[in-house]
């Protein structure tokens, strides 16, 4: 079906979908008049100052193969924003993508960045376009790559451009202004030297031509920045020369230049700069003249232009694209506009390991926007619960860690609570620049000890959060506790800054069920792998088992998709896990794109993670030993994702050898 959207009021025709001759009606929704909006727009000259040559980019992979009519990726765009007064919309449609590669990475939920100090660091920082208010999407992605750019509360975007009353050199009618008339002053030093800086991978250009910009972002699932030549009436700016259309700005549509406007508008160069989302190949709009007339053919029919670009602008919500099918402020842009007059550029989403929230300190630590017992992640923290009557015991901190000593750091707390250990969690805080040379040890007064912290992390900073413990519950909470911290590589030194255990205390001693499947005491032991549970009559009438258990799905592993495919062995045989060996049978021309999981219940375990580069298949076997002590029965999950383009794979078979009591 031909999509018409809007148009009875455009034409003097009536224009149906598809012949279903059903008038299309606009009298409910609202027209923005174009007079009534800012809309400023860019430096041309700084926006495409590095634009490649066209023919000298190659195309991208697939690009000749079958795409969908109509995509976008509006679901993962932060909101739009309004740049306001100020001439840098290059700025937005750079921290746009910046925001929406963060959202697809998913760490961040709702990551919002500064405008305003982009604007800046890419000036001072980078040293480009120092004299004018203008930028280009490519230098800004340099300095987000380089430098990193801050969150917006930390240096909030102000909406007007520095002038003679904020600093006597930036006069309106001066031609040489200083980088801060175009920054709107330098950033507080804190914010320059302390608050957390947010990067992006390397950026890279991409062709114009519509079908490498649709492949590359159809394969990839990534928007892309375009920053093109300004033509004012195919925009219907308010600054045009030549007759503008205010339902065409109410809808956003953006339609190829014609003959006269491409005249008229360079007599006063101007660039803009967007994000592009998506692509409508079926929809079709009228072309207008010079004179803001439908252009008709012979027959008396609209000339139509055909073939969209679905792009997020930074102009508001109140007029442009007010009445955007994907909400106000978005827009469409033919596919004829991008080709001959734009620039293109992109990045890929940001690799995160954020550090998980601890639960009293005050501070954001994953940054989703909420601290302590108001974020989700401390909702188990007996810190959080009011009803647990948590009790907390603090040790001593400001302690060396010695280097490369395998004996460590030992240090204690006397605990005097009455009665036996419900749970406890270790508060902890140590700082160390190679988090890898670390291993982080409570032990309790019966001598159990847990690890809390093995030689993970490589070379992140920093061992901090509320670790729960499992080893010592169940036991006395009297008596002491001990922590030990050992550094087991050369050249780095840290401490333990502070340290504190954390108790909920029960009058009685928890017992192991022994036929339930779970670990009630918190052990680590379920059932008949307890020691208490060796009496029982349960456990000697179970005799270890042998079972084997197979499935050859022949599926195809979608190509560069995160949610892969799954298949499942569903069992009704019952029993606790010994031990499990999983065999796989994956073919595979590029094995480096897979991530290989094994999920039962709520356990899982990922077995292959974009392991062996550019050999071909995965044909191994797996000693599983995260699913030992779980219940057989139920649905077990073998999932392979395949993230890289270009390759695609089959998951043949799989098997299951299991020893089951």
């Amino acid at each position: 079906m031909l999509r018409f959207r809007y148009l009875a009021l455009l034409t003097a025709v009536t224009l149906s979908a598809a012949g279903c001759g059903e008038e299309v009606k606009t009298d409910d929704f609202p027209t923005a008049d174009p007079a009534d909006s800012e809309a400023p727009l860019d430096d041309l000259d700084a926006l495409l100052s590095d634009a490649p040559d066209q023919s000298k980019l190659p195309d991208e992979p697939k690009a000749d193969g079958v795409m969908p009519k109509t995509f976008d990726l509006v679901a993962l765009q932060s909101p739009v924003r309004n740049q306001r007064s100020r001439g840098v919309c290059s700025i937005f449609s750079t921290v746009g993508l910046m925001e929406h590669l963060y959202i697809k990475e998913g760490t961040l939920t709702e990551p919002d960045f500064s405008e305003q100090f982009l604007q800046w660091s890419v000036k001072t920082e980078v040293g480009a376009f120092t004299n004018t208010e203008g930028s280009s999407g490519s230098r800004n992605l340099e300095a987000i790559r380089r430098f990193g750019i801050v969150d917006e509360e930390a240096s909030p975007y102000e909406a007007s451009r520095w002038g003679k009353s904020d600093d006597e050199r930036c006069d309106s009618e001066s031609e040489d202004k200083p980088v801060v008339c175009y920054t709107n002053g330098t950033p507080a030093d804190d914010v320059v030297n302390e608050a957390k800086r947010w990067n992006l991978p390397r950026s890279r250009f991409v062709s114009s031509r519509p079908k490498n910009i649709k492949s590359f972002m159809f394969q990839n699932k990534t928007a892309v920045i375009a920053g093109m030549t300004f033509f004012y009436q195919s925009w219907n700016h308010r600054k045009s020369k030549l007759p503008v259309n205010s339902e065409y700005w109410s809808e956003g549509y953006v339609l190829g230049p014609n003959t006269e406007d491409r005249k008229v508008s360079l007599e006063k160069r101007a660039g803009h700069s967007i994000l592009l989302v998506g692509w409508d190949d079926e929809l079709e709009v009228p072309k207008v003249d010079e004179a803001g007339k439908v252009i008709e053919d012979a027959d008396g029919n609209p000339v139509m232009e055909k073939g969209f670009f679905v792009f997020k602008n930074s102009w508001g919500t109140t007029g442009f694209g007010l009445r955007s099918e994907f909400g106000a402020g978005y827009g469409y842009i033919a596919y004829s506009y991008i080709e001959e007059f734009a620039s293109v550029v992109t990045s890929t989403p940001p690799k995160l390991d954020l550090e998980d929230e601890i639960c009293d300190d005050g501070a954001d630590n994953n940054h989703d926007r909420r601290s302590d017992c108001d974020d989700p992640q401390c909702a188990e923290s007996p810190l959080c619960k009011a009803d647990t009557g948590a009790k907390v015991f603090e040790g001593t901190g400001d302690l060396e860690i010695p280097d490369n000593d395998e004996a460590g750091v030992s240090t204690t707390i006397d605990v005097d609570a009455e009665g036996f250990v419900g749970s406890v969690s270790l508060d902890l805080s140590v700082v160390h620049p190679f988090r890898g040379d670390l291993q982080i040890t409570v032990i309790s007064p019966d001598g159990r000890r847990s690890v809390v912290h093995d030689r993970t992390g490589g070379g992140d900073d920093d061992v901090k959060g509320l670790f729960p413990l499992t080893e010592p519950i169940g036991g006395a909470a009297a008596g002491t506790w001990t922590l030990v911290v050992n550094d087991n590589a050369r050249s780095d030194k840290g401490a333990i800054e502070a340290w504190s255990l954390v108790f909920t205390v029960t009058e009685e001693q928890p017992i192991e069920t022994c036929d339930d499947g779970v670990d009630n005491v918190g052990n680590g032991l379920t059932d008949c792998f307890d020691p208490t549970c060796s009496g029982s009559d349960f456990c000697k009438e179970a005799e270890p088992r042998n079972l084997t258990l197979t499935s050859e799905p022949a599926l195809a592993i979608p190509d560069n998709d995160e949610a892969g495919v799954k298949s499942v062995i569903s069992t009704d045989e019952t029993g606790v896990v010994q031990t499990l060996v999983l065999g796989v049978d994956i073919t595979h021309p590029f094995r480096g794109d897979l991530t290989v999981g094994l999920e039962h219940g709520d356990r899982s375990e990922v077995l292959v993670e974009k392991q062996g580069g550019s050999a071909d298949n995965v044909s191994e076997v797996f000693e599983v030993a995260a699913f030992e002590g779980a219940q057989l029965a139920g649905d077990w999950n073998l999932i392979v994702t395949d993230t890289g383009a270009a390759d695609e794979g089959t998951l043949n078979s799989w098997e299951m050898e299991l020893v089951v009591q």
